[in-house]
């Protein structure tokens, strides 16, 4: 793993993040890749630009065969509202720009943005939508069902997102190695 410091913030990049990348690019006939990893990096972009009007410091932003983690232990500690702007802000610019691609009439970058979006938002691992879902339990449910709550919505969800990606993907390799990884995802919060 290489890293450098910015400030207080660890820059990370795992052998996984490059050996996925060569692999999407091998794969990527249609020329938008770049076009997915710039979603992909406006999505955590839009976490730190409400994370820095909070005034919050990210500890680390690590970018991983399965995306970019950005990982920052005060956002945590913050109020609920400061936590649900910084865990939503990703999916709210990913549906932002999605809704821009579609009005410009790149139909397929704009599906490739509300589905970033509405991925994160799937109640598994560390996605935003478990975080926000988390948020949500707390203050509804008795603390000693949130976590079997959680778990059950990240089984539920898994399986139906795999379903719908087995179903549109067909026979692409990145359809399906997604199902398989949400799938493994949600065994793990079992």
């Amino acid at each position: 793993m290489i890293e450098l410091k910015l400030k207080r913030t660890a820059l990370r990049w795992d052998f996984s993040f490059f050996a996925v990348l060569a692999v999407f690019f091998f794969w990527d006939d249609s020329g938008f890749g770049i076009a997915a990893l710039g979603i992909c990096a406006a999505h955590e972009l839009a976490h730190l630009a409400v994370m820095k009007f909070c005034g919050i410091t990210p500890d680390s932003l690590t970018f991983y065969g399965a995306g970019i983690r950005l990982s920052a232990r005060a956002v945590e500690s913050a109020p609920p509202g400061v936590q649900a702007a910084v865990y939503s802000a990703g999916c709210v610019m990913n549906f932002l720009l999605g809704g821009a691609f579609l009005a410009a009439g790149e139909g397929r970058i704009a599906a490739v943005s509300f589905a970033a979006g509405a991925f994160n938002l799937l109640p598994l691992g560390e996605f935003d939508g478990r975080r926000l879902l988390k948020l949500l339990l707390i203050s509804l449910a008795a603390p000693e069902n949130v976590d079997t709550v959680l778990k059950m919505c990240g089984f539920i969800s898994a399986g139906i997102a795999a379903a719908v990606l087995f179903k549109a993907g067909g026979a692409s390799p990145t359809f399906f190695i997604t199902a398989v990884y949400l799938v493994i995802l949600s065994a793990k919060g079992l």
